[in-house]
């Protein structure tokens, strides 16, 4: 997960602003881990694109294995696919660094990616006739969207707007987790209820930070 522009645009430090979210926290803490294989991959000339379409490919699978029903199976897998989501961009930092594409790609497909794991559980529910659990689901997708579309946007007004109690590592985690125990009623719920604070949440950053912004 190389994020939203990383690299190619300098953010304005807010007095109190967040620095980092989840994603970055398990980064960090990951980077000893991670460092080492994207090194050998890096040797073997893997390009970081490759595992970024890679991670899509098999997140596009899972999507539609949980159509299928096979909602244990796919979250397991996403547990495995999900180191994909950083190993890219630890590729693209062992080979000289993030390029502007790099990102733009990654985040792209990770957009992709969210949608196809959502309305495969969302087909799911449509198949078992579960009305109100696939419209939760979509209002998940459209509140995935959101999320997303509201720390663009803040980006492109020099804002840092990471945070929020959904950012997609969690979503991954949190679709994985339920996934495994075929919990997906309250996963729908988690997902609908989560995304729309998340983004409440970075609606109220803007606004704080903008009015601060308008008292100096």
């Amino acid at each position: 997960m190389r994020g939203i522009a990383t690299g190619s645009r300098e953010h304005e430090a807010e007095p109190g602003a967040p620095s980092a979210n989840a994603s970055d926290w398990l980064r960090a803490r990951c980077v000893g881990l991670l460092n080492p294989v994207a090194e050998l991959l890096a040797r073997l000339g893997v390009h970081p694109d490759t595992l970024t379409v890679v991670g899509w490919v098999l997140q596009v699978g899972i999507a539609v294995l949980f159509a299928m029903g096979h909602v244990c199976l796919g979250g397991a897998l996403l547990l495995l696919a999900g180191p994909l989501d950083a190993l890219d961009g630890a590729v693209a930092r062992a080979t000289g660094g993030e390029r502007p594409f790099g990102a733009f790609l990654d985040s792209t497909l990770d957009r992709l990616s969210d949608a196809a794991l959502i309305l495969g559980l969302a087909a799911l529910q449509f198949r078992q006739g579960a009305v109100l659990e696939m419209a939760l689901f979509l209002a998940a997708l459209v509140g995935a969207f959101m999320v997303s579309y509201t720390r663009a946007r803040a980006e492109s007004l020099g804002i840092c707007c990471k945070v929020g109690i959904l950012t997609r590592l969690e979503r991954i985690l949190v679709i994985a987790v339920l996934s495994l125990f075929k919990a997906t009623t309250i996963l729908a719920w988690a997902l609908a209820v989560l995304s729309a604070v998340t983004v409440l949440q970075r609606v109220l950053h803007v606004h704080g930070v903008c009015a601060q912004r308008e008292r100096r």
